[in-house]
């Protein structure tokens, strides 16, 4: 009896083991170590814990504001093990006490953003096991913050998939492992500055992403049946990318930099490489300083491409924004769904639109006091345009981070009065309600957390009802989350 009632009480056992070990990986190494004690399904949830901490606990302080050296001890012994037993996976992300972890991008906010690593944090990064690289069973590998160090006569012919991130390599091997992986199918490059020239030979490369190699100037894909490239970085040359063929289907492609400072021609590669991809199916967009920005540069591009989804990031700050979606969406005409990622702007109004208690939603239809101006220049431009996607194919449209702003709220009832083939618009608030109820529960001011659930709640049923009296389509199925 005793034994059942433990059971039924030890709530954190009955987690899964992914659970326990997304908990696990947020302490560090040692203490979680202790876990293993307590039974043998522990034991195997501690061992799968893909967090290490690399400061010596016996020797060094955790204490990141402590100017001491701190130092590092890392036994590779159990990647050893993983090797020898067989293991077709192995994803390893270091972390170093003593690096800030900044991400390496040359346009961030800070007057101190670069992309290239810090000497004297490169300089303590732990060199890769050269046996890694010899394994014949090894399919899938990721690594983040090692360095690279690789075995004369490298074999890594198993090779599938390939997940490199934050990589120093100061003598220059990457171009040496890619040519000794024949098999390689999905490679991921992030974050390496050192990436100048890259040729891949594998044949049968399906999916490549290269995200914040700032100076990268050719990339060469020996490859025809590559399907998904990813790009995120300033703006390319125009012979940055060459490739095979351009049988691309999936396409995504994040400028860091602002294109407000750039002329047409030199955002030419982009839309160059948007256009070459003629079988192009899937696009996203993440561009700055807001969303759709070179609209007509970027329309062109679409205009005789058969994309059926359409993701796009940046911020709504001004009229001119919300046109260039609007413009954008009229030469997409065979687009079924679109997402939008709204970036935060100090442009807008700060506080979000509710709605009184007393307003109906036939009031507002009827031309009541609804605070968009409907009769500004934005919307009767807006309504100007017919966008045939909306009228025949569009049939989801999703909004992330919504805050009820005003451009926001025009977009949103544009799209919904035109969406007469709409079958679901969804949109996601900037606040998540489910975290926000689950930190009523850890904090110490339950009441003051109960009235800001209470107030998200009400949020999202007052812009539910909001947008559903936007639609022309009654079909259309309207969720706020």
């Amino acid at each position: 009896m005793k034994r059942q009632r433990q059971r039924q009480t030890d709530q954190l056992s009955a987690l899964p083991d992914k659970a326990l070990e997304c908990i696990l990986s947020n302490l560090v190494s040692d203490e979680a170590t202790r876990t293993s004690a307590l039974s043998r399904r522990w034991r195997r949830v501690c061992a799968a814990i893909p967090v290490i901490d690399l400061a010596d606990p016996k020797k060094g302080n955790r204490d990141t504001s402590s100017d001491k050296p701190i130092p590092v001890c890392f036994n590779q012994k159990w990647i050893l093990t993983a090797l020898y037993s067989g293991t077709e996976e192995i994803d390893v992300k270091l972390r170093y006490w003593h690096d800030s972890e900044r991400r390496l991008c040359p346009f961030g906010p800070s007057k101190k953003a670069s992309g290239d690593f810090d000497k004297e944090q490169s300089d303590g990064y732990v060199k890769t096991h050269q046996r890694l690289f010899r394994c014949g069973t090894l399919r899938r590998l990721r690594l983040t913050n090692w360095m690279l160090n690789l075995p004369q006569g490298v074999v890594a012919s198993s090779l599938e998939t390939l997940c490199l991130a934050r990589i120093v390599d100061p003598n220059g091997m990457l171009p040496q492992l890619l040519s000794n992986c024949p098999r390689l199918a999905d490679l991921t490059l992030q974050e390496w500055p050192s990436i100048k020239q890259i040729s891949v030979e594998s044949a049968h490369l399906r999916s490549f992403s290269m995200i914040c190699c700032h100076h990268a100037n050719r990339v060469k894909l020996h490859s025809s049946c590559v399907r998904s490239l990813h790009y995120k970085g300033g703006l390319p040359s125009l012979s940055l990318f060459e490739v095979e063929n351009y049988e691309v289907v999936a396409l995504t492609i994040e400028i860091c930099e602002d294109l407000s400072k750039r002329e047409s021609p030199e955002v030419a590669p982009v839309t160059a490489l948007i256009s070459r991809c003629t079988k192009l199916t899937y696009l996203r967009l993440s561009l700055r300083p807001s969303m759709a920005y070179h609209c007509g540069l970027f329309a062109d591009a679409v205009r005789r491409l058969p994309i059926r989804q359409l993701d796009l990031q940046g911020s709504l700050r001004n009229d001119h924004a919300v046109r260039s979606v609007a413009v954008l969406l009229r030469d997409t005409k065979n687009l079924e769904v679109l997402s939008l990622f709204p970036r935060d702007t100090k442009t807008q109004e700060k506080r979000p639109f509710c709605l009184s208690d007393d307003e109906s939603d036939t009031e507002r239809k009827d031309g009541g006091d609804d605070r968009v101006h409907h009769k500004s220049r934005l919307t009767n431009s807006l309504h100007q345009m017919y966008i045939r996607c909306l009228d025949r194919k569009l049939k989801r449209i999703n909004i992330v981070q919504y805050k009820g702003l005003q451009l926001e709220r025009i977009l949103a009832r544009f799209l919904l009065s035109r969406g007469n083939t709409l079958e679901k618009f969804s949109v996601t608030s900037a606040i998540d309600g489910s975290q926000q109820k689950d930190q009523i529960a850890v904090d110490g001011n339950q009441q003051k957390d109960q009235i800001a659930w209470e107030d998200q709640v009400a949020w999202e049923d007052q812009t539910a009802r909001e947008l559903r009296s936007w639609r022309t389509n009654r079909h259309t199925r309207v969720t706020v989350n």
